[in-house]
């Protein structure tokens, strides 16, 4: 995805702060008070997705989802999969959201349904489609850290679509001969979201540190690293 790297970021708070006649922030503050701001904005964009009513016999999609919002949260959107043990799945460490889940078992994939904690005692009494291994008909409970899986027998590997928290961007740098920090790529850690997004939460950023500004200026700073072939 074409992005800012964390020094665009950086180049581009230092230009403001000039146009601005602003006095100097340091990249720690910057950059923590900016994985701040990355935070919020993703779970702003979580917090507008509405729950669709999902039946045991109803749509499994369970969200209404806006094409714009799934772009922009794309990057973070991940295919895993968790074996289960125990009935039992233990969700990945950077899960907020499941979108979708299957259930592979001897490279064959079954349908999962997703049921809430007040279904348990009718599913597992439903004399039509009760959960069984032999009939490949599966549900899962969700917990804070795990997913309970039914019938509880079921092995295999769970295949789950979520939403993953950001990672946190590092600005990384090393020291020259003068002991100035001087950026370094391979010690940074990257934004993941698209440009408009990145320039987004960079003003989110410094109007957190008061810094008043035009857009103009964003443009202004785009339109010199063009020329200028600055990175």
């Amino acid at each position: 995805m074409n992005t800012w790297d964390v020094n665009k970021i950086y180049e581009s708070l230092k230009f403001l702060l000039r146009s601005n006649q602003s006095g100097g922030i340091s990249t720690t503050d910057f950059f923590n008070a900016w994985n701040i701001e990355q935070n919020a904005y993703h779970s702003d964009l979580l917090g507008k997705w509405q729950l669709r009513s999902n039946g045991k016999s109803g749509s499994n999609t369970g969200l209404i989802m806006n094409e714009t919002i799934m772009t922009d949260l794309s990057p973070f959107v991940i295919e895993g999969s968790v074996a289960i043990s125990s009935g039992t799945v233990t969700k990945p460490n950077d899960f907020i959201y499941g979108l979708a889940r299957r259930l592979e078992l001897n490279s064959i994939e079954y349908l999962v349904s997703k049921i809430n904690h007040g279904q348990i005692y009718y599913v597992n009494n439903d004399v039509i489609d009760p959960p069984s291994v032999a009939n490949g008909c599966y549900y899962i409970v969700e917990y804070e850290d795990y997913y309970n899986v039914l019938p509880s027998t079921a092995t295999g590997d769970l295949k789950l679509d979520y939403v993953a928290h950001p990672t946190d961007v590092v600005w990384g740098f090393t020291y020259d001969a003068d002991n100035r920090k001087v950026y370094n790529a391979g010690l940074s850690v990257q934004p993941k979201w698209s440009i408009p997004t990145v320039i987004l939460i960079t003003k989110r950023t410094l109007s957190s540190f008061g810094v008043s500004y035009k857009d103009k200026e964003f443009e202004n700073f785009g339109a010199k690293n063009t020329v200028t072939g600055d990175s």
